[in-house]
């Protein structure tokens, strides 16, 4: 019901429009009388002021005006005036501020009571209402029945659209889908969404939806958030502009949303049982808990990534920039496999904390994973605003077969301790680019590993950790004081006398270029150790 649907009740009859008539359009949703001023304590929008506008009389002309700019903020739908309690200038000063903010003024009969507008405007509003609740349950049967035959999305768009009478697309924005019930209403190449302000009988999130064509034509659409477990980018736009959208169809809308929410925990539930079963086949197999050949062979038929002759290992780390979104990890981590999984079909992942490793079978060792595609990937997620801000590392093993996967593994893991994590934000390091570090990535043994660090090194390393720390820290900033004690949040001097100390103890000298090279090569000696490693005594 509009104000203009309320001029012609029956109580209202000989009522004549003051003022406001452009805004005889806006929505109502209710009445009430007004006994006070305070209007924002309890005014919504669409409600119908019912007032002789004595409560306005004590007013100085500055309040009546914050008043009157107020109820307009509000959405409050219209005024109906009893004449009878005021002065003519008062009325003459309301009415042309109605006029000037488009707010229906309209002046009632004085012999009819306050009840009998309210009981008219309020009792029509319930009829509506209730006539609005009918067709919703009317058609929650009809997409209940349509909900056991089990349909497909397209199915369910295509109901949809024989119902509201526009195109309409369902998008998963994690994978890029779409399924749209015609050409034009999946053929846009850019989306934006920005929320609407909640209304009534509204079970979901809103969202007025941008789309962008290509050519630069735009257009727009109703969109509405599908609530799931995992998927949090799922969507169903209406393509029609949201203040064309009727209440009915909102309320259509909504059925069918639950409809395919249905659908989307359903393919969830498959979904996780095949994450489940394989994530911990893919963890056994990359981390060498097979023992025989014929164990391996069956584990990699399993998976379906038995056809080629060569493996590849790939771990990727994430870590969000806000520890305040630290929740939204999984969202990054969903994006990245789903979209790796779409480029490469014959791989699978193992997923722990905030990294994944992907295994991929390929013909040659020209045909692994691709270091610039998948940076495309992540380039892609960086750019998109509705994934929090994150950084990443990229680590890609050599090529081995089937029975050397473990080796594959430990040389993307050796390569992850090996750099120093920070250093290698949004980078990708290739084992097959290393150099001269790929002797230390390959060494594997510990013991043969701590026989390669200078024992004057060894020793620091177990009497004085600090000073070990101090060395490292001096050497990586090219012997520069004021950055080494700005890592180490110590004073210069403080940094010098450590150095110093140890160049008379320890016969160490930074400043000679044998020695720096010996620190630094300690650095990555220690990294691949591990934290909780100790010098032999026959070390030291």
């Amino acid at each position: 019901m509009t104000m203009r649907d309320v001029l012609q009740l029956r109580p209202l009859e000989g009522a004549s429009l003051l003022a406001g008539s452009s805004g005889l359009d806006r929505e109502v949703t209710n009445a009430m009388v007004m006994e006070g001023p305070d209007v924002q304590k309890w005014g919504r929008p669409g409600l119908v002021l019912v007032t002789s506008f004595f409560a306005l009389v004590p007013l100085s002309p500055a309040q009546r005006d914050e008043f009157f700019s107020t109820i307009r903020n509000l959405g409050i739908a219209g005024i109906i005036y009893k004449p009878g309690r005021t002065s003519p200038d008062l009325l003459s000063s309301c009415r042309d501020t109605c006029e000037a903010i488009a707010m229906p003024l309209v002046r009632m009969d004085p012999s009819v009571t306050f009840e009998d507008v309210l009981m008219d405007v309020m009792g029509t509003v319930i009829d509506s209402n209730a006539r609005l609740l009918d067709s919703f349950y009317d058609m929650h049967l009809k997409t209940m029945r349509l909900a056991i035959q089990q349909p497909s999305i397209y199915q369910v768009v295509s109901q949809l659209r024989e119902n509201i009478g526009c195109d309409v697309t369902f998008v998963n924005r994690v994978e890029d889908a779409r399924v749209g019930t015609s050409e034009g209403a999946s053929g846009w190449s850019s989306l934006h969404l920005e929320e609407l302000p909640e209304q009534g009988y509204q079970g979901y999130r809103y969202f007025e939806a941008a789309l962008g064509y290509r050519g630069g034509t735009m257009g727009s659409g109703l969109a509405v958030r599908i609530p799931s477990q995992s998927l949090t980018s799922c969507y169903l736009i209406a393509h029609r502009k949201p203040e064309d959208v009727s209440a009915f169809q909102r309320m259509t809308i909504e059925n069918f949303v639950n409809l395919l929410m249905i659908e989307l925990l359903k393919q969830e539930a498959i979904d996780q049982r095949l994450y489940n079963r394989n994530n911990m086949l893919v963890h056994d197999l990359i981390q060498g808990r097979f023992t025989s050949h014929d164990e391996i062979d069956q584990a990699v038929s399993e998976l379906g990534i038995g056809a080629h002759a060569l493996y590849q290992v790939m771990l990727v780390r994430l870590s969000i920039d806000d520890p305040m979104e630290s929740d939204r990890i999984g969202d990054l981590l969903l994006t990245f496999r789903r979209r790796v999984r779409r480029l490469y079909p014959n791989s699978v992942f193992f997923e722990g904390n905030n990294r994944l490793s992907f295994l991929r079978n390929h013909t040659s060792g020209s045909v692994g994973f691709d270091a610039g595609e998948v940076t495309r990937i992540l380039g892609e997620m960086h750019a998109d605003a509705g994934l929090p801000d994150f950084a990443h590392l990229i680590v890609l093993s050599g090529h081995e077969d089937r029975y050397s996967i473990p080796k594959a593994n430990d040389q993307v893991l050796s390569i992850y301790r090996l750099f120093d994590s920070n250093q290698l934000s949004n980078r990708c390091v290739r084992y097959d680019d290393l150099g001269f570090y790929k002797f230390l990535v390959d060494v594997g043994d510990p013991s043969k590993l701590a026989s390669y660090m200078d024992s004057r090194l060894s020793r620091l390393h177990s009497e004085s950790p600090e000073g070990f720390r101090t060395l490292i820290t001096l050497c990586k900033c090219e012997c520069n004081y004021k950055e080494a004690a700005n890592q180490l949040y110590v004073h210069p001097k403080t940094v010098r006398y450590r150095v110093g100390r140890i160049r008379e103890e320890y016969g160490i000298d930074v400043h000679a270029t044998d020695d720096m090279m010996q620190v630094l090569l300690a650095d990555k000696l220690v990294a691949l150790l591990g934290p909780d490693w100790e010098p032999e005594l026959n070390e030291r």
